[in-house]
């Protein structure tokens, strides 16, 4: 064994003392000669000037525009009367996703701005509806009710609002986050919930409309003590009475309209203080007939005017857009809405108001360009919900459409539980299209709360009106991908909704027993509901169209990868890279 290792032990001992020579000489020997080289292995690499990523030049101002009630084909209907700069200017200069939808429900104001804002729905951050219910208390509260807060820079009971029940964060959120509170975010609108929902819980500041006799923007002490000198001088000029002096009369020729009824028809509700839903309107007699209370402008062109005035006053008084921290105005246009539940898409009045807010589109625009500079802003606009035609229209033109008389319907689900589990008020609330059973006695006939929410569901079901209808229990338990019950699973959150959730046919309106057929309204999962605009146009925005289905939840998310900042906390919607330069 020994002579068979010995060869080894040598070789290794002679290869063991030429390395340690070479190691002490390889200073002073030749280099080892080299493989000849080819001309593009010595040239350099070609390599142009490296550019940041465009995250990195983020907006100076980011203006976030939501238009209250806006169904996505009045940009077609309308599009020849629009002027150059509002609009069409987004449409032309900016990405236009024509198939964006809310995908739960109920597509109302509140639970659609806090979802624009906070690129989820009301699932995760809880505004779940205009008014929600506390079963422990009994009582329905406002989604923005405050009772700890106080008006401040004018006064009355709307100065107890705030964001409290908001639940998730906004991009307000994630934009003071990420410049350690230096950027500027603030909210104007005439509804406060418009106002409040897009800037989240540690915003800077939202503005809303007092109303009452001297028609102030105010805030409430959530938010801060006192108002700023601009607020104060802005207010002072006493715009909102100045603008209850004007008629409203059509801004263009009356055959120049997109509607096939008369001006006087059976459809549409008139506004307080006037005697018929028509054109022109002297609004000075019905702003005196009202006792002088500025409430009227919400339903009026001028409320926009006002809106437009109020973010302008911000936009300068708080120098946003001035550094190179990124800011956010948060605006939405409330009068659409208040005057659309009233005459309906198809009305005149509806068009001219659109008409006079494409000119305040325009003009908010002009100051951005200048007071910003192009390429220094980003803008986006969408609405929180679009809205149904008149139903009765609708029968009358011989289309599937009607009401469902609310009382009778709980009336029928409290006699049939009633016949199945004993006497008793069954139904203990109901808000919109959800139904509040009574734990109580539920609870007193020891009876399993799941199994009572079914019966009642299928006596939902067993209504010719009702589309569909589905349990808190099954909600809670299942996880539904598609139709409707996964928009009801998307808008619903436990302790806050209804024990049953239920859909009308389509283009079928709740009626109570004080309502008449005129008029409209939005709430539904169905398409008139859903689909809504989405315009970006600026920093950071590839212009073009996207016609797949997109959700509301992405404008957040979308926004957020051209800032370059983190998604709000509980985003569930996707940036749309169609639209990203």
């Amino acid at each position: 064994m020994r002579s068979f290792l010995l060869p080894f032990v040598l070789l290794f001992a002679q290869t063991l003392a030429f390395a340690q020579v070479d190691k002490r000489t390889r200073a002073t020997l030749p280099p080892p000669a080299q493989p000849p080289t080819t001309k593009a292995t010595t040239l350099p690499a070609k390599t142009g000037p490296k550019k940041d990523p465009v995250w990195t030049r983020p907006p100076k101002l980011v203006v976030g525009i939501v238009v209250d009630q806006m169904r996505v084909d009045y940009i077609y209907r309308f599009w020849n009367n629009f002027g150059s700069g509002g609009f069409k200017r987004l449409v032309q200069e900016g990405a236009f996703q024509r198939n964006a939808h809310f995908d739960y429900v109920p597509t109302q104001t509140a639970p659609g701005h806090a979802s624009v804002y906070s690129g989820t729905t009301p699932m995760n951050h809880g505004i779940v509806a205009n008014d929600m219910y506390d079963r422990q208390r009994n009582l329905v509260y406002y989604c923005v009710q405050d009772d700890a807060a106080i008006g401040v820079g004018a006064t009355g009971y709307k100065g107890q609002r705030s964001p409290i029940n908001l639940l998730s964060g906004t991009l307000a959120d994630e934009f003071e986050r990420i410049s350690a509170g230096r950027s500027k975010t603030i909210g104007v609108a005439m509804k406060d919930r418009g106002s409040i929902l897009p800037i989240g819980r540690t915003g800077d500041a939202a503005y809303w409309f007092f109303e009452g006799t001297d028609g102030h923007f105010g805030t409430s002490n959530w938010y801060m003590n006192e108002v700023p000198q601009w607020v104060k001088d802005f207010n002072a000029q006493g715009l909102a009475k100045r603008y209850l002096q004007e008629r409203w009369d059509l801004m263009l020729p009356k055959e120049s309209y997109h509607t096939a009824l008369p001006d006087d028809n059976p459809y549409e509700e008139p506004l307080a203080g006037a005697a018929k839903a028509t054109l022109p309107m002297d609004v000075k007699a019905m702003y005196e007939a009202a006792g002088l209370s500025t409430v009227l402008l919400r339903f009026i062109p001028a409320s926009n005017t006002y809106t437009t005035d109020m973010a302008l006053a911000a936009m300068k008084g708080e120098a946003m857009g001035q550094d190179e921290v990124t800011d956010l105005l948060a605006i939405s246009y409330s009068a659409p809405d208040e005057l659309g539940h009233e005459v309906g898409p198809r009305s005149y009045e509806l068009e001219d108001m659109y008409l006079r807010l494409d000119r305040e589109l325009e003009r908010l625009f002009l100051a951005l360009d200048e007071q910003v500079g192009q390429g220094n802003h980003t803008v986006f606009l969408t609405a929180d919900h679009a809205v149904v035609d008149v139903p009765s229209y609708l029968r009358d033109q011989q289309a599937s459409a009607g009401y469902v008389d609310v009382q009778e319907v709980v009336d029928l689900v409290n006699q049939k539980l009633g016949e199945r589990y004993g006497s008793g008020t069954w139904v203990r609330k109901r808000i919109k299209e959800q139904i509040f059973l009574n734990d109580s006695l539920i609870t007193a006939k020891k009876l399993v709360a799941a199994e009572v929410q079914r019966a009642a569901a299928d006596i939902l079901l067993g209504h010719p009106l009702i589309a569909d209808a589905v349990t808190a229990a099954d909600l809670a338990r299942n996880t539904y991908t598609s139709g409707i019950r996964k928009n009801i699973q998307r808008g619903y959150m436990p302790r806050r909704s209804g024990d049953v959730c239920y859909v009308l046919r389509p283009s079928h309106l709740a009626s109570y027993s004080n309502s008449g057929q005129r008029g409209t309204d939005h709430s539904s999962a169905w398409t008139y509901d859903t689909h809504v605009p989405v315009l970006m146009m600026g920093a950071g925005i590839r212009p073009g169209e996207v016609v797949r289905r997109t959700s509301i939840t992405d404008i957040a998310p979308t926004i957020a990868m051209i800032v370059g900042c983190a998604l709000p906390d509980a985003a569930t919607g996707d940036p749309v890279p169609e639209v990203l330069r």
